[in-house]
């Protein structure tokens, strides 16, 4: 009767656990539906005037300007244009890399000026088959896109895990206190909490059109 009892006590904890695991991914998919509604519907003229403020930001930062090698992300589905900061990333003499989807990995490769961008499955462009990736603890400054992020440096993403399967490593910052991910995102995407998942590699920080918020402890700054 006692070993009954406790089998029961365990079936119940674990289905609770996947009832909530379930309800968290839930809650994540009406907020990724929403945000992203929001964000494909900013204005031209004020998403524009966002986009100029966000790369100011990011160039005024000294973790920019420290940078040998900086990774971009190429916009899609409304998310904020780095292009000028490519522009001046590559005048400045950095290396930008941008990443590359195979199957359910990623990778950065080099973003050369002038060169041919194909588009992968997801209609993102992407540099050619073929060009030598670097090795991601190799990078100093990972722009990173999402969807949201709160205001303890939880992100979420489009759902896929490419980010955090890729910089997995963070997570044990003790050791590795490169490359920095910082989030590029406009104010609407910021909301007051996510929950942390096992999974999810922290933000070291964010940057909107309203300026920079950083989450890490100041030694990693």
């Amino acid at each position: 009767m006692t070993a009954q009892a406790g089998s029961t006590s365990t079936t119940d904890a674990r289905g609770t656990g996947a009832a909530a695991s379930s309800d968290i991914r839930a809650e994540r998919q009406r907020l990724r539906r929403r945000i992203r509604a929001e964000r494909r519907a900013i204005p031209p003229e004020r998403r524009a005037a966002a986009d100029r403020a966000i790369v100011r930001h990011i160039l005024n930062l000294p973790a920019y300007r420290r940078a040998r090698r900086v990774a971009v992300f190429l916009a899609f589905d409304g998310e904020p244009s780095l292009d000028a900061l490519i522009g001046a990333a590559m005048r400045q003499g950095k290396k930008v890399y941008v990443p590359v989807l195979h199957g359910m990995s990623m990778h950065f490769a080099p973003l050369e000026r002038g060169a041919a961008l194909a588009r992968n499955f997801f209609g993102i462009l992407e540099p050619p088959a073929g060009a030598r990736p670097i090795d991601p603890r190799r990078l100093d400054l990972v722009l990173t896109p999402l969807v949201a992020f709160d205001s303890k440096g939880v992100r979420i993403g489009v759902g896929r895990g490419y980010y955090d399967r890729c910089f997995a490593f963070l997570r044990g910052r003790d050791h590795w206190f490169r490359p920095k991910l910082l989030g590029v995102a406009y104010e609407l995407q910021h909301v007051p909490s996510l929950e942390r998942q096992s999974w999810d590699v922290p933000l070291w920080a964010a940057v909107t059109e309203a300026g920079v918020r950083k989450f890490a402890p100041e030694a990693e700054r």
